[in-house]
Protein backbone atom coordinates (compact mmCIF):
# COMPACT_ATOMS: atom_id res chain seq x y z
CA UNK A 1 0.00 0.00 0.00
CA UNK A 2 0.99 3.37 -0.71
CA UNK A 3 2.55 5.55 2.28
CA UNK A 4 0.86 8.94 2.10
CA UNK A 5 3.29 12.11 3.31
CA UNK A 6 2.75 15.15 4.80
CA UNK A 7 1.93 17.84 1.88
CA UNK A 8 4.68 20.25 1.21
CA UNK A 9 5.17 23.38 -1.29
CA UNK A 10 7.80 21.64 -3.34
CA UNK A 11 9.49 18.32 -4.16
CA UNK A 12 12.88 18.34 -5.46
CA UNK A 13 13.92 14.91 -7.79
CA UNK A 14 17.20 14.74 -7.34
CA UNK A 15 19.86 16.46 -5.05
CA UNK A 16 22.86 17.18 -7.91
CA UNK A 17 24.39 20.58 -8.83
CA UNK A 18 21.20 21.66 -9.96
CA UNK A 19 18.66 19.91 -7.55
CA UNK A 20 20.42 21.44 -4.48
CA UNK A 21 20.56 25.11 -5.75
CA UNK A 22 16.90 25.07 -6.63
CA UNK A 23 16.03 23.26 -3.21
CA UNK A 24 17.90 26.07 -1.24
CA UNK A 25 16.98 28.97 -3.43
CA UNK A 26 13.45 27.73 -2.51
CA UNK A 27 13.60 27.37 0.97
CA UNK A 28 15.37 30.58 0.93
CA UNK A 29 12.20 32.17 -0.48
CA UNK A 30 10.15 30.33 2.77
CA UNK A 31 8.69 27.25 0.96
CA UNK A 32 8.55 23.93 2.48
CA UNK A 33 11.06 21.85 0.52
CA UNK A 34 11.68 18.23 0.21
CA UNK A 35 14.78 16.29 -1.74
CA UNK A 36 14.06 12.81 -2.77
CA UNK A 37 17.25 11.26 -4.04
CA UNK A 38 18.02 7.77 -4.91
CA UNK A 39 20.49 5.45 -3.82
CA UNK A 40 22.36 4.82 -0.77
CA UNK A 41 23.78 7.58 1.37
CA UNK A 42 26.82 9.13 0.43
CA UNK A 43 29.14 10.49 2.40
CA UNK A 44 31.47 13.27 0.88
CA UNK A 45 34.48 13.07 2.95
CA UNK A 46 34.70 9.08 2.63
CA UNK A 47 32.90 8.43 -0.62
CA UNK A 48 34.57 11.36 -2.91
CA UNK A 49 38.27 12.26 -1.15
CA UNK A 50 41.14 12.49 -3.73
CA UNK A 51 42.21 9.25 -2.60
CA UNK A 52 39.42 6.93 -3.48
CA UNK A 53 38.15 8.88 -6.62
CA UNK A 54 41.20 7.68 -8.23
CA UNK A 55 40.51 4.09 -7.58
CA UNK A 56 40.15 2.96 -11.31
CA UNK A 57 39.64 -0.25 -10.46
CA UNK A 58 36.82 0.00 -7.58
CA UNK A 59 34.84 2.95 -9.31
CA UNK A 60 35.22 2.26 -13.38
CA UNK A 61 35.69 -1.66 -13.64
CA UNK A 62 33.53 -2.47 -10.69
CA UNK A 63 31.30 0.57 -10.99
CA UNK A 64 31.10 1.03 -6.84
CA UNK A 65 28.60 4.11 -7.13
CA UNK A 66 26.10 2.75 -9.56
CA UNK A 67 23.43 1.00 -8.12
CA UNK A 68 22.75 -2.51 -8.76
CA UNK A 69 20.27 -3.99 -10.66
CA UNK A 70 17.67 -4.99 -8.21
CA UNK A 71 18.12 -1.61 -6.56
CA UNK A 72 17.10 -0.03 -9.84
CA UNK A 73 14.21 -1.39 -10.62
CA UNK A 74 11.24 0.73 -11.50
CA UNK A 75 7.98 -1.17 -10.05
CA UNK A 76 4.47 -0.57 -11.98
CA UNK A 77 0.35 -0.44 -10.70
CA UNK A 78 -2.24 0.53 -12.04
CA UNK A 79 -4.22 1.75 -9.04
CA UNK A 80 -3.39 2.00 -5.26
CA UNK A 81 -5.07 -1.12 -4.59
CA UNK A 82 -2.60 -3.40 -6.47
CA UNK A 83 0.77 -4.83 -5.51
CA UNK A 84 3.67 -2.83 -6.68
CA UNK A 85 5.48 -5.14 -9.24
CA UNK A 86 8.42 -4.85 -10.82
CA UNK A 87 8.88 -3.81 -14.56
CA UNK A 88 12.35 -3.85 -16.46
CA UNK A 89 12.70 -3.07 -19.88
Amino acid sequence: MMTKLPKTDVVVIGLGWAGSIIANELADEGLEVIGIERGPWRDTARDFNIGTVTDELRYVMSEELMLRTRQNTCTMRNNPSQTALPMRT
